[in-house]
């Protein structure tokens, strides 16, 4: 009798594990699946979420301003040499060297401000610099439209008498202002350029509702260079921040328009969206494994093709000159990346690192010398104005 229990407690024991072990089970799954799906939500914000343009969030209280100086907290990018802009309400300064630090705060000159700059005045720094279009450099230009896959799209065009076109493709969250800086050094060498907007930018066609990374843009890219050529250009030479270096990747893989292309100046470049990803959750000790399902995840959800994204692998395939700039405190895009790129092809390409700088920010900090690197890459490929017709053949 005491047997028979005994083993009738066992028998519901082992039931009673079973079932256990079981729900234990499906609670792991569930919770695996569903971090799985909630970090592939992150990768989409990380990569793809379409931000606005501009100066980012006044993290900055002006201490001291008057006609010729504004005084600042001092951080590590308000006490950077170079040249950025401030942006506050209703206006915007250009701010130029550092005239003095101490006690915390950093003294700038301003070059030229728009709008009433005071003490306790809310501010952003902001590497673009420049406000408004290239009439705020002194450069001449005309707005035009480029028609394109998803309708007309809005650029500046700026004219010269080579037949080398210069196209600025600006970065994720920026804008055409992002030309602004290097606009003067390329209509001193008389290039005709144009600083392009894609899709989801403001005043160009909505698409899809977030960043492609190039697999989407790089049909806006090609219809601005077949704009360009249909007024005179024979080829081109692309100019990239940031995502613009990736859309300009993905162009010259994809599209029919690439043999134009003479070569390409990349600032910063996204060129690894899978080593962004890996990066960002190793810093946040997201499990390896986790991150290879939410990669997966993200590829059904939002379409990403890494394997095209990771254009340090492809590089070999582009033979086109590419200067890289790259700002050695860039934590977003880190300098190692390009430094893989550029060691895939080194007879072609070159890497130009700036010392201080973050992301995008290589202008600021340096501007001679980042518009001199500039100017002799131009040099090389650029053969200057077309030939007169007339001649012997």
């Amino acid at each position: 009798m005491l047997g028979t229990i005994a083993r009738m407690i066992t028998k519901r024991a082992r039931l009673w594990l079973s079932r256990g072990i079981a729900a234990a089970v499906m609670v792991v799954f569930v919770v695996l699946v569903g971090s799985t799906w909630l970090y592939s939500g992150e990768i989409e914000s990380q990569l793809l979420r379409l931000a606005p343009a501009g100066a980012g969030p006044r993290d900055l209280t002006v201490v001291a301003a008057d006609a010729g100086t504004v005084t600042l907290p001092l951080d590590e990018r308000t006490g950077l040499p170079g040249t950025w802009g401030l942006a506050y309400e209703g206006g915007y300064a250009e701010v130029g060297d550092v005239v003095s630090t101490g006690g915390g705060v950093v003294t700038r000159e301003i070059n030229h401000m728009t709008g009433s700059l005071g003490p306790g005045t809310a501010a952003s720094l902001d590497r673009m610099a420049f406000d408004g279009d290239p009439s705020s450099r002194r450069v001449p230009f005309e707005e035009v439209l480029v028609s394109g896959p998803l309708g007309d799209y809005p650029a500046w065009l700026g004219h010269g008498s080579d037949d080398t076109w210069v196209l600025f493709v600006h970065d994720l969250g920026a804008d055409r202002r992002e030309a602004l800086r290097l606009l003067p050094a390329i209509a001193a060498l008389d290039l005709p350029w144009m600083a392009v907007t894609y899709r989801n930018d403001a005043g160009a066609p909505v698409g899809g509702g977030r960043a492609g990374l190039g697999h989407d843009e790089s049909a806006d890219l090609e219809a601005a260079i077949e704009f360009a050529v249909s007024e005179g250009a024979s080829d081109v030479v692309l100019v990239g921040y940031g995502v613009g270096a990736s859309i300009i990747e993905v162009f010259m893989h994809d599209s029919r328009q690439a043999g134009r292309v003479a070569g390409i100046v990349l600032d910063g470049p996204l060129l690894d969206a899978a080593e962004r990803i890996d990066r960002l959750a190793a810093a946040d000790r997201v499990p390896r494994f986790i991150v290879g399902w939410a990669k997966a995840v993200a590829t059904l959800r939002f379409g990403i093709d890494w394997g095209d994204l990771d254009h340090v692998a492809h590089a070999v395939e582009i033979a086109v000159p590419t200067l890289i700039i790259h700002g050695e405190n860039d934590r977003l895009n880190p300098v190692a990346v390009s430094s893989e790129f550029v060691a895939s092809a080194p007879r072609l390409n070159r890497l130009v690192v700036v010392p201080g700088a973050g992301h995008g920010e290589s202008w600021n900090v340096d501007p001679v010398s980042y518009e001199q690197a500039v100017a002799g890459f131009l040099g090389e490929i650029a053969v200057g104005p077309p030939a007169e017709s007339g001649g012997e053949g």
